[in-house]
């Protein structure tokens, strides 16, 4: 899981030299995805069915921030959203053992897709500026 997290983010880095290849790295590199996050919900189940006082994030918050920064990266808001879903499982845990700069990452990847929302909500004429235009 840790190697496909890694290779998820260079694959994504390289995107754009090639229209053809292009197409078919992400239909691959989705499929990896899902693959990934059904290994990461398997993991979460596992660790849950273990009925231990501990949080499975513990054990899993580094594969869950990966995954989720993969696919805030993707950058449409339904992948945003589902890259928020997956943080919200380790927001507490980083809130209570993860030093600041981590707590704003996790923070920055949950409102990920409010800040596209909202920057496409300014480009449609939505902004903090329309009730100025719609005065003059």
């Amino acid at each position: 899981m840790e190697e496909s997290l890694a290779s998820f983010h260079s694959t994504l880095m390289t995107i754009g030299e090639n229209l053809e290849e292009d197409a078919e790295t992400m239909e691959d590199l989705f499929t990896d995805i899902a693959e990934v996050a059904d290994g990461l919900q398997r993991a979460y189940t596992f660790a849950s069915s273990l009925q231990l006082k501990l949080d499975p994030a513990h054990w899993l918050f580094d594969y869950t921030v990966g995954l989720a920064r993969t696919l805030v990266g993707l950058g449409d808001e339904k992948s945003q959203k589902y890259g928020a879903d997956w943080i919200t499982r380790v927001e507490n845990y980083a809130q209570k053992f993860e030093a600041q700069d981590m707590q704003k990452v996790v923070k920055a990847i949950k409102d990920a897709w409010n800040r596209g929302q909202k920057h496409s909500d300014e480009k449609e004429g939505d902004g903090p500026d329309r009730k100025r235009r719609k005065n003059h």
